[in-house]
């Protein structure tokens, strides 16, 4: 059983010099007093270096690495973070996200009490720019509902359709489980996380909190706000339902469900969006008609959508 462990906190950034002394002060008033700090500048263009500099004296501070030329990851410079990492527990804290001062005695007394957990997250506040509330995630359904099960059937049943570790901030988690997973979650964009909140999860189990001590800030600078708009993320979320339908999280219904709402769902919110994005999803599908049928509905409504927008002028 862990005792008091050590909880390596990296702090990736780039360019939000606007929330970065606030969410490293957030960080260094914890209650629970048993960690590293190690902050990770990706060539920011703003002046985020100067204020990172101003605590390299501070006791927790472990690293400072400022690259010397853009990542282009996020998850790239998490897994940096892993790499300098000396404690048992990590926890990603986004230099644009705070917290509560009683997240880390929270989170890390789920690890102290059972031995098997290699992730443990709580609920939510969403806060704009300004950090007014917003929304709170995950919804309604889990305000009252702890969760505490074995990883692969969290999957099964929270993952597959929604990342329910919305944000890594969010999360804190066993180091010594990172070399037992795969590597690829790197390669994303918008979508790593949530492949990497998988991987974790199958190596043991898992808990969830519903209290809220996390602050997750959605801004125009913010990568799912980015990626959601340009259409990055589509791509990514099939490759992680071709994952899930390989390994058996879902059957093959399911991943046509998954298909059809996020084609659904895009199509309206964001029309310039190319239907080649959705057809690696066809070529699963025994039942592609479904599909076809789908897309002219979809066109035959926009077209609908159009004419009556032209008679009303």
């Amino acid at each position: 059983m862990m005792n008091n462990p050590l909880v390596s906190v990296i702090i990736p950034n780039y360019n939000h010099a606007k929330f970065l002394d606030e969410r490293i002060q957030s960080v260094l008033n914890q209650t629970y007093q048993n960690f590293e700090v190690i902050i990770l500048d990706d060539k920011s263009t703003d002046n985020s270096v100067e204020l990172i500099n101003q605590y390299k004296d501070n006791p927790h501070i472990s690293h400072i690495v400022v690259n010397n030329e853009n990542s282009g990851s996020t998850f790239k410079q998490w897994h940096k973070g892993f790499e300098l990492a000396k404690g048992e527990l990590i926890w990603i804290a986004e230099s644009d996200d705070l917290c509560s001062h009683n997240f880390l005695e929270k989170l890390v007394s789920e690890f102290m009490r059972d031995t098997k957990c290699v992730l443990s997250f709580c609920r939510s506040v969403m806060i704009n720019s300004d950090g007014v509330m917003t929304d709170i995630y995950p919804s309604q359904k889990y305000k009252n509902s702890r969760i505490c099960m074995q990883g692969r059937d969290f999957i099964a049943k929270e993952m597959k359709f929604v990342n329910l570790v919305c944000n890594a901030s969010s999360a804190i988690f066993k180091k010594d489980v990172l070399q037992e997973i795969e590597k690829d979650y790197m390669n994303y964009q918008g979508c790593g996380d949530w492949l990497f909140w998988i991987y974790l999860s199958e190596q043991g189990n898992v808990i969830y909190i519903p209290e809220i001590f996390n602050y997750f800030r959605m801004h125009e600078g913010n990568t799912t706000a980015k990626h959601n708009k340009d259409g990055v993320n589509d791509h990514e979320q099939y490759l992680i339902a071709k994952y899930m339908l390989d390994k058996k999280y879902i059957c093959k219904m399911e991943f046509v469900h998954w298909g059809l709402l996020r084609y659904a769902w895009h199509k309206r919110s964001c029309p310039f969006l190319k239907d080649s994005i959705f057809h690696n999803y066809k070529k699963e599908w025994k039942i592609s008609f479904i599909y076809d049928l789908f897309i002219i509905y979809n066109r035959c409504l926009g077209l609908l959508s159009s004419l009556v927008h032209k008679l009303m002028i």
